[in-house]
């Protein structure tokens, strides 16, 4: 920036998000490590140069960069050229409760996520109650977002498994981009974790059994071939009759053979919630494949043993240059009751290196069924 650049920080509900940089080349946003993010277009972002357009979110807040164009020589004087009719904004997504998109009368916010809004509605067509996920506007109006979002969609529907959440339908009514899923009475383990730093930790035993429900979720997706590559705890639900253990939020999936077999999301863009990113997703064109789902419900059992995510930091590069280099901290510093085989587990599923870890999920399912059979522990 020279000298002329100017800067102001956006701030929503006094927690600063980001700054915005001003000066002879245009805008550019600096993402000031807030714990939620700051995005743009949809996609998270630690810098970017911003375009007319551009769509800038921070929690529930959207901005949009508009221009205001200096009038031209001939409209200065004479008469004034024709108004424009403003083109209808969209409605609020958290406004849609007491309304219908489609079948689907919308009954209340669920949760609010980093690519849209889910709600608990009834779909009025096939007489059962659905949690309705409502993309965020910025992607409902890209056609290239829309395409990528048809691709996952077409990825996931085939897949049928107790311990993933099932999609029943996906598709765009008027403005609005929607996928239809199963409903899971209960919590995600975000919430659980919560709870750890208020209530004390929770027998190892837990993790253990949401280990094996999602291992058996990734046996059952690497079967078909497709890797989930944002397994963090928001997208694990637990099912409050019975404690079964749910994936979800699969949109992200991305087929790996077959016609399917092109990228969900843009090259070089991070998705997901960075603490839980395995090394190599931090990197740009790397390699991907079912150990990076492995080590991510690694370091959510890791979260779920200690109350913490395995790497943090004081800024977004400094988060990403943990993950890279450094080697986690054992449960048994935070808990002492952990059982070892079940941390050699985890940490092997922490591994740097993807050939360290577990080559696929029914490995890992295999050492869980030895921990299971030493401590006698049924799930």
């Amino acid at each position: 920036m020279n000298s002329r650049a100017r800067s102001c920080a956006i701030r929503t509900s006094h927690v600063l998000h980001c700054l915005l940089e001003v000066d002879r080349s245009g805008f550019r946003l600096l993402d000031q490590g807030s714990a939620g993010g700051t995005y743009v277009n949809g996609a998270r972002v630690a810098e970017h140069a911003l375009q007319p357009g551009d769509v800038v979110r921070m929690g529930s807040t959207e901005l949009r960069l508009e221009l205001e164009a200096a009038p031209e020589a001939s409209t200065l004087v004479g008469a004034a050229p024709p108004p424009v009719k403003a083109a209808p904004q969209p409605v609020p997504l958290k406004q849609l409760v007491g309304q219908a998109i489609g079948p689907f009368a919308i009954k209340k916010l669920l949760a609010t996520g980093q690519r849209g809004v889910v709600f608990l509605a009834d779909d009025t067509a096939e007489h059962r109650q659905v949690a309705l996920k409502v993309l965020w506007p910025d992607v409902a109006q890209r056609e290239e977002e829309i395409q990528r979002f048809v691709r996952a969609m077409k990825t996931m529907l085939p897949i049928r498994h107790e311990n993933i959440v099932q999609i029943y339908s996906a598709g765009k009514t008027g403005q609005h981009v929607w996928i239809a899923m199963e409903y899971v009475e209960g919590e995600s383990l975000t919430q659980v974790i919560r709870r750890i730093g208020t209530k004390g930790m929770l027998d190892w035993r837990y993790a253990f059994r949401v280990a094996v429900h999602i291992g058996r979720a990734l046996e059952e997706a690497y079967r078909h071939q497709v890797i989930h590559r944002n397994i963090t705890p928001a997208n694990i639900l637990i099912r409050e009759k019975d404690q079964l253990a749910k994936l979800g939020d699969l949109m992200l999936a991305k087929a790996l053979e077959g016609t399917l077999a092109r990228p969900v999301t843009r090259p070089g863009q991070l998705v997901g919630d960075i603490v839980y990113m395995p090394p190599e997703r931090t990197r740009v064109n790397a390699p991907v494949d079912c150990r990076a789902d492995i080590y991510s419900l690694g370091a959510t059992l890791y979260a779920l043993l200690t109350g913490r995510p395995p790497f943090e930091g004081d800024s977004l590069p400094h988060v990403i240059a943990n993950i890279r280099n450094e080697q986690p901290v054992k449960p048994k510093t935070y808990q002492l009751s952990v059982s070892d085989m079940f941390q050699d587990v985890v940490m092997q599923m922490l591994a740097k290196r993807p050939e360290d870890r577990y080559e696929n999920p029914s490995l890992l399912l295999k050492d869980l069924q030895r921990v299971a059979l030493f401590h006698n522990v049924q799930v």
